[in-house]
């Protein structure tokens, strides 16, 4: 009787610590994905990147920051960032609860 209660007890433990970073898992996804949607929306209106990537925001109830430096078009057709001339293109850092997103939206 005290081996299966051992081993049960284990077998719970296992199975509280399953959950557990399953919920992890589904939160991390969860931020994933909205930190993708909003770089979504700013692939889509590359006008309005710096109304929309100012600073603080909330995306899914959780804190982040978005930060986008202009960026000029060089003369070998690479970037320079950050340019005080005609932004071509914007460098965008996206940081939600520690995790990281960069892209580059090109205005047209």
């Amino acid at each position: 009787m005290g081996l299966l209660a051992v081993v049960v007890l284990a077998f719970t433990s296992l199975q509280v610590a399953s959950l557990r970073a399953g919920q992890r898992g589904r939160e991390l996804q969860t931020v994933v994905r909205e930190m993708e949607n909003f770089m979504e929306r700013l692939r889509q209106d590359p006008q309005g990147v710096p109304a929309l990537c100012n600073g603080a925001l909330t995306l899914g109830g959780r804190q982040g920051t978005c930060t986008a430096v202009p960026c000029g078009v060089a003369q070998d057709g690479g970037l320079t960032c950050p340019t005080s001339g005609d932004a071509r293109a914007f460098q965008v850092v996206l940081e939600v609860e520690g995790k990281r997103l960069e892209t580059v939206v090109y205005r047209p």
